[in-house]
């Protein structure tokens, strides 16, 4: 279904409204021509209908006074009305009108020679009233007057018709705005402020630490593109504030391990110079009770050491050297490091395009994922099983998108939100501190990428990290020892 986007609908509905309003100021416009015209015709009608009582006010005076004066007056004011009548007709040309009012020029015409032989049969001194036209002439008069006065009426009625229908026009031109008005109001209410009211709450929500998502629709446009910038916002915030508590977390921790680590490093020391010491004055009795367990106590301090220097190593501050290296090379180095620990069954795939460059301390690039490929392949109990090491790019975000999968026992649900955290293992006693994932965690956040975890119990496990690409395209890196490969068993 074609969507509408937010200007595209802001444009239609100003477009609509233009429309309209052209629409209606055209029709008032022809209204008021048309109001225009009946008023002009009203007026001549009415000078009409006023000629015609003249004519017949001195027609009357001249039957009584059988004055030239008023007999003069007569034929002015017809001819007057002759000269008029065209016009008028003219006029109504084009309107609906009285049908016998084609006929006033003949009457006009009719009445002037009847009028003129009146006169010429009536002498002087003759009882006028007498005289065989009078009553011919009057006929023709009164007909001059109806003709007129039905004119009269005829545009006064058109006058009530037009204005009846002009008002109801009006009134459903008004209602028709309101209606458009409020479709417009309820259009941008729901395109515009409501889903901005949406945001502004979230973001209230957000400002008092809730952090909530909206729910974007599948209509396209500009509103949607906010609200999933926003809910990818409030993505963002969640995920970095874990961040910020993890790296806290790990601040503390490292803190609290570095001053342990050193009080603890000297009686360890002391422990196992004594041991050797001891078992050095034993001469022959070395498979005696006691110097077996002097061993076992030399044992266990120098695997107390160990643990004591990883303590120290995973509190210092390292300093990070950054430089432009293909993914490939880091990749092909951890394949071959960890060649030599992997058992019989267990494959290392890889997929790696060349173009992934990436601008970071390459020795701690290789400590990452040296430690997530070796958890990798501890997580598979029992061969037949894979390790893949594979990346894309993310044009979009200018970022590498790395995943490091085995197809081990996984991760129960209740351990996922603790990988990360220092001295945690699901390893048997002896066998890890706890602190490798930590590491990686450090190093990957240092270099201003992300990590996290996915797994589902008995089908595997796969850590992603998201690492920002470098600008330079792979061509310019130097070339190195180590080459790409793809679908490369080791």
């Amino acid at each position: 279904m074609f969507a509408l986007n937010l200007r595209q609908k802001m444009i239609g509905c100003f477009c609509l409204h233009l429309l309209f309003y052209i629409i209606v100021g055209i029709t008032f416009l022809k209204d008021f021509n048309m109001f225009n015209d009946d008023v002009t015709l009203l007026m001549h009608a009415g000078n009409l209908s006023n000629i015609s009582l003249e004519i017949r006010r001195y027609e009357k005076n001249f039957i009584i006074r059988h004055d030239n004066t008023d007999f003069n007056k007569v034929l002015e004011y017809v001819d007057e009305a002759q000269q008029f009548v065209p016009q008028v007709i003219d006029d109504l040309q084009i309107m609906p009108h009285p049908t016998h009012l084609q006929d006033l020029t003949a009457k006009l015409t009719a009445y002037e020679e009847t009028f003129k032989e009146f006169k010429g049969k009536c002498t002087i001194g003759q009882d006028v009233t007498v005289c065989p036209l009078r009553e011919k002439v009057r006929s023709l008069g009164q007909e001059l007057v109806n003709i007129t006065e039905d004119l009269v009426l005829f545009e006064q009625n058109k006058m009530t018709v037009f204005i009846e229908k002009f008002t109801i026009r009006l009134i459903n031109t008004v209602l028709f705005l309101v209606l458009l008005s409020v479709f417009t109001i309820s259009l941008l209410y729901t395109s515009i402020v409501k889903p901005l009211k949406k945001v502004e709450n979230a973001a209230i929500d957000i400002a008092n630490g809730t952090f909530s998502r909206l729910s974007v629709d599948d209509k396209k446009g500009e509103v949607r593109s906010v609200l999933r910038a926003f809910n990818k916002m409030v993505t963002d915030l969640e995920e970095q504030q874990e961040q910020l508590f993890q790296a806290k977390k790990l601040s503390s921790i490292g803190t609290l391990a570095s001053g342990t680590a050193h009080q603890i490093n000297n009686p360890l020391n002391n422990i196992s110079t004594s041991c050797q010491l001891a078992l050095a004055n034993m001469g022959d009795d070395k498979d005696s009770f006691v110097a077996r367990m002097l061993k076992t106590i030399d044992q266990e301090t120098q695997r107390a050491g160990e643990i004591v220097r990883g303590l120290l190593e995973f509190s210092r501050a390292h300093t990070f050297s950054s430089q432009p290296c293909q993914l490939a090379k880091i990749v092909n180095k951890v394949k071959l490091l960890v060649a030599s620990e992997i058992p019989t069954g267990i494959n290392i795939e890889t997929d790696i395009p060349e173009d992934v460059v990436l601008y970071v301390d390459v020795q701690k690039m290789v400590e990452a994922l040296l430690n997530l490929t070796i958890n990798a392949i501890q997580a598979i109990p029992e061969p037949p099983g894979t390790v893949c090491i594979k990346a894309e790019k993310d044009e979009e975000q200018k970022k590498a998108v790395i995943t490091v999968a085995d197809t081990g026992t996984g991760i129960d649900p209740e351990n996922l939100a603790k990988v990360f955290d220092p001295f945690f293992t699901t390893k048997t006693a002896g066998n890890g501190t706890g602190l490798g994932l930590a590491v990686v965690y450090g190093i990957i956040k240092k270099q201003g990428g992300s990590i996290r975890v996915e797994s589902t119990k008995g089908t595997g496990t796969n850590f992603i990290i998201t690492l920002p690409l470098h600008s330079e395209p792979a061509e310019t890196m130097l070339p190195g020892k180590y080459s790409t490969s793809r679908g490369t068993n080791v």
